[in-house]
């Protein structure tokens, strides 16, 4: 008898289903009429989709409680329970069937905008963020199930009043808002904010305190619903509703709920609003929008900061020009122009680069010459991922040595002032000096930067591509990379067995390109002997002030050379992404962290020299137990 209810319930709810999916489309269709398709990773969506008064929180709620309202009720307002009570099931099996078919219908928007969000992430994934990071989408759907359930537990509650409901969902909402500031606690009670991210690290932190209440809540709100649908009370709330029947009530309710509703909203404006907040007092930052620019190229289609014109004429006079060059080494056709976004970068890069597109932080950028230099990076990247082709791209990211040791290499041979390289070279010459160069480190890149810096891929890479080049020809990057594309490589390859692939495909011995690297290395650390032993190797002590902070001072045996200065960084757990490091710190310190900024009792932190250029030579990570 289950079958016909779920279909019967299905029927019922059909035009939920349709506003569900019409809210849906509505998200997909407008996100692509502003935005083109990979250009939307999660730092660009994320946040926007999961803030506390977005469009997703308050369209699930809304879509919730409508369906809730008039779920139960609308049997017994059109007679049709005691059909439904004459057929072979009970009232118990009839609420369970409802409720679920309900939680159901209210997620298909939700989790498919969820799932919009994933599909723009790959479609937007760089080299440097490829995960799709589904451990935190995982907790955001939990937590978005809760709270539908907790909305739909309320308006099933709320639905014996009738038309009152939701001017009783307005009082609520009003007493919430209006006791939440002698209260916080109470914001735990809060649905709305059931999903808000609250991040440890790279973890999405479970709300457990608020998970459990609001689960509590929904607990006894849908005991409540179930007894009244089950008959009892019925009396009761019969003669309540007789009291309520007059059309002037009618009236009354209405008006009163719109005010109530206004109130609310009111009340959310002014508690956003940091001028109203601090009494009147203007805010200490605001964050002006800019207007964006555009401009063409044959190659490029250049999204700019309109204030940046200046500074991008340059750019995009000299841009076809880079990537002819790049073209020509890597000998590809010119394919579909390039979309370049110069409004910024990820965190501690000049650039980033995926599928036809890139993006350029231009204000980071000193000089033209060094912005050109940049573009003939990314584009490097874009036109090697042509050569893989889209389904070998991600294979090609995770290869780090050969990915960016190939762009770096393109960068300082083609766009860069002759000795430009010579800060690289120092690099990885000094990585080689003190046996921290490991082949198997360089193939699988999750090692390097467990242990040392994921960054070395860019002196060590241009190093490779250098030796790999010198021995079998300009062609031979776009060999390998050709082979790795391939239609008939064998699938699921990775570290140490896709490189192996890739270059005997290619006609290159991979071991034979190892030897001419370390070799190369072992050449470089002779001629740069003196100035490697002049840098002294900073290790870390381990302080505490008055307050329970705990630093980490840099001790130095010797003298810094001339334009070299010590640098600190801390990570907040031992395989956490580059992006949640914090850093790094000038100076020898003490560095000082919080309690809320160690997780597990361990500090992870990492001093390195930085070169005049910019460039550091990290040592590797160290741990310490704090109590």
């Amino acid at each position: 008898m289950i079958r016909p209810l779920v279909s019967k319930e299905l029927r019922d709810q059909r035009p939920f289903l349709w506003l569900a999916l019409f809210f849906l489309a509505l998200d997909v269709l407008s996100t692509l009429w502003t935005e083109a398709l990979g250009l939307s990773p999660y730092e660009a969506t994320f946040d926007v989709q999961f803030k506390l008064d977005g469009n997703l929180s308050m369209l699930t709620f809304i879509l919730a409680f409508a369906l809730g309202s008039g779920l139960l009720v609308r049997e017994q307002d059109d007679r049709t329970l005691e059909f439904l009570d004459a057929l072979p099931t009970s009232r118990w099996s009839l609420f369970w069937v409802k409720l679920l078919v309900a939680l159901a219908t209210v997620l298909v928007y939700p989790l498919g905008t969820s799932l919009w969000m994933i599909g723009q992430h790959a479609l937007s994934a760089t080299s440097l963020d490829p995960g799709l990071h589904l451990d935190v989408m995982a907790v955001g759907t939990v937590l978005r199930v809760v709270q539908a359930l907790t909305v739909l537990a309320l308006a099933l509650a709320l639905a014996p009043l009738r038309r009152l409901c939701w001017t009783a969902l307005a009082v609520l909402m009003l007493s919430q808002s209006l006791l939440e500031e002698r209260m916080p606690w109470l914001s735990a009670l809060n649905p709305l904010r059931l999903t808000e991210p609250r991040f440890e690290g790279l973890y999405w932190r479970w709300p457990v305190k608020a998970l459990g209440l609001q689960l509590s809540v929904a607990c006894v709100l849908l005991a409540l619903a179930l007894a009244q649908f089950l008959g009892m009370g019925e009396r009761l709330v019969a003669s309540i509703l007789r009291r309520l029947q007059g059309s002037w009530m009618g009236t009354l309710a209405t008006v009163a709920t719109i005010g109530l509703f206004l109130a609310t909203f009111a009340f959310w404006a002014r508690d956003d609003d940091p001028e109203e907040r601090s009494g009147g007092e203007k805010p200490r930052v605001r964050f002006p929008t800019t207007a964006t620019a555009q401009a063409a190229t044959r190659h490029y289609q250049f999204t700019y900061p309109a204030s940046q014109r200046k500074r991008t004429e340059p750019l995009v006079g000299g841009a076809d020009g880079v990537f002819d060059q790049v073209r020509t080494f890597l000998g590809v056709e010119e394919g579909v122009p390039i979309r370049a976004d110069l409004g910024g970068s990820t965190r501690h890069t000049a650039g980033t680069a995926y599928w036809n597109t890139l993006r350029m932080n231009l204000t980071g950028l000193s000089s033209p010459e060094e912005a050109l230099a940049v573009l003939g990076h990314e584009t490097t990247h874009v036109l090697a991922q042509r050569i893989t082709g889209p389904e070998a791209a991600p294979r090609l990211s995770s290869m780090n040595l050969l990915s960016e040791g190939l762009a770096a290499y393109v960068e300082y041979r083609l766009f860069r002032a002759p000795g430009a390289e010579e800060e690289y070279q120092l690099i990885a010459a000094a990585a080689r000096a003190r046996r921290e160069v490991k082949t198997e480190e360089l193939l699988e890149p999750e090692k390097l930067a467990a242990e040392r810096d994921e960054n070395q891929v860019y002196p060590l890479g241009r190093a490779f591509i250098e030796v790999l080049v010198r021995r079998h020809g300009d062609g031979a990057p776009a060999r390998v990379l050709a082979a790795l594309g391939r239609k008939d490589a064998p699938e699921n390859l990775d570290g140490t067995l896709a490189w192996q692939d890739a270059f005997q495909t290619a006609g290159i011995d991979l071991s034979q390109v190892f030897d001419d690297f370390f070799a190369y290395l072992d050449e470089q650390a002779e001629r740069r002997r003196q100035v490697i032993n002049s840098l002294p190797r900073p290790r870390g002590a381990l302080e505490r002030d008055e307050e329970g902070q705990v630093g980490i001072r840099a001790i130095v045996d010797g003298t810094l050379p001339e334009g070299w200065e010590v640098v600190c960084r801390f990570r907040p757990e031992e395989k956490a992404n580059h992006h949640a490091f914090d850093g790094p710190y000038s100076g020898v310190g003490p560095h000082w962290r919080d309690a809320s900024d160690i997780s597990g009792g361990q500090l992870w932190y990492q001093f390195g020299l930085k070169g005049p250029r910019g460039l550091v030579l990290y040592e590797p990570w160290t741990m310490v137990r704090v109590e």
